[in-house]
Parts: C-alpha cells; structure tokens; sequence
C-alpha cells in the first residue's frame, strides 16, 4: 500500500508532465488509462488531444503552485486523489492566495500506485479567434468558445455568440478560408464551431444555444460525414473503453467525475 504523501507527490509529478511543452509519456500512468479535460476526453499516455489543450501553459514565466491535496482509500490498492493548483506568473511570488492565475482542479484514480484516470477542470486561456468590425465601426474581439455559428445575411455575415449577436461586413466564402478547423461550413448560409455543437439529429445541427440549423439534403452525408469527423477528435475511442471499465469493477456505483 502506498502512503498518502507519496500518492500525492507522484500526482503533482504527473501536474508538472502534462503542462510542459513535449509530449512524452506521463510518469506514473499506466498504458490504457483514461483522460478528461472539462468537455474532452482520451486514451492512453500521449492523449494528443487532452495533451495538446494543457501543454505548453507552464513555462519560463509561469509555475504551477499545488495546495489543498487529498486522498481517499477505496480499497488496499485504489485511491482517489483529488486536488487543486494554479498557473500563475513567476512575477506574482509564492503565495498562491494572492496569484491571479488560471486555477484548475485534478481528480486522479490510481490503482497500485499508476494512474487509471486523470479529469482535469479548469479555465484555460481564452483562445483569441479574431477582431470583428461591426456596421457602425464597433470593434469586437472574439473567442473561439464564445462564437456558436456564423450566418450569411444579404452582403453581411452575423456572429451568434453566447447572449449576443454581432453583425459585420464580410462573406462566409472569406471566413471560410480564414477560420481554424473547428469551423465547418454546413450550408451556403451557415458555418458552425463543431465545439458548439449539442448533437446531430437526420439533417439537423442541434447548437448549445438550442438553435437548429439545417443542413441541405443533397449535401447531407458528406457533411454529417464532415461535421463528426472533426467532433469525434479527442472523444474516447469505445474499443478502448476497457480500462474505464475495470475501474468500475473496483468501484461500487462506478467512476464519478465532477462536471
């Protein structure tokens, strides 16, 4: 049995792995185990998806400080470590209680010491997607996780963010060719940010919002086809489900995440 201080050590050491730069295998993880970060999830030591949201956010002018470690025995072998951290500015000294920095909560299940499953919960940096123009010379900058879709109107386009709606000169034509991945264009009026999407219903987009846009029925399948190929990046791979499951075999009620 692995003492407790030693559980936590080894998930700060797995903290410090994840949010640095390279890609390399996370010590203290086993082969199979389980990712989550907010809304996306994963498999296996290099996760790309999970990996690629967290690293980098550690670096020359920012650490991590831990405070506020538990750990909580299931059984002889499984331990649910729960915790909490921030990245904040070398500049900001070491009191965490007064960093501004980004917070974020860990869970980890570890089973014989290894990590099975690792949830991280946190804000990450906002990812600035552009600066928009309004008709009467507003300026907007957007973010990416504000913007749901983009709607042609006459020889303008309309943004439809979270509580608000902002109109600008502009063609989907243009944005198209200029916008990340994320961005699918589903129809000659619409495009949407695939990571706004509630779910997929025949020809219908079903946005977080509750707005349904529809997609034209003689381009259906290719862009349904187009739509979940770009959400089902980073979503767990159900052929890989089992070390999810054995870990519910040790688990009464099975494995809870907080949302």
């Amino acid at each position: 049995m692995y003492e407790k201080r030693e559980l936590v050590r080894r998930t700060m050491q797995i903290v410090k792995e994840i949010f640095q730069k390279n890609m390399q295998a996370v010590s203290y993880c086993k082969g199979n185990m389980v990712w989550r970060f907010n809304h996306m999830s994963g498999y296996g030591l290099f996760c790309f998806p999970v990996r690629k949201a967290l690293q980098g956010c550690v670096g020359e002018d920012r650490q991590i400080r831990h405070h506020q470690y538990h750990v909580q025995a299931i059984t002889d072998q499984v331990h649910i470590v729960s915790g909490l951290f921030c990245v904040v500015s070398r500049q900001e000294g070491d009191d965490v209680r007064g960093a501004q920095g980004i917070p974020y909560e860990i869970l980890v299940c570890m089973s014989g010491g290894m990590a099975e499953c690792i949830h991280v919960y946190g804000m990450r940096p906002a990812r600035l997607l552009c600066r928009v123009r309004g008709l009467h010379e507003e300026i907007y900058f957007l973010e990416e996780r504000e913007v749901l879709y983009i709607e042609a109107s006459h020889n303008n386009v309309i943004w439809h963010c979270r509580g608000y709606q902002v109109e600008s000169r502009d063609s989907l034509k243009h944005l198209e060719q200029c916008l990340p991945g994320e961005f699918v264009r589903i129809h000659r009026g619409y495009i949407v940010n695939v990571g706004q999407i509630h779910s997929i219903c025949g020809n219908e987009v079903h946005m977080c919002n509750g707005d349904i846009l529809t997609i034209p029925m003689r381009n259906s399948a290719g862009t349904r086809k187009s739509l979940l190929a770009q959400m089902e990046k980073g979503l767990l791979s159900p052929e890989d489900m089992h070390s999810y499951r054995k870990l519910e075999l040790h688990m009464p009620g099975g494995v809870h995440f907080p949302m």
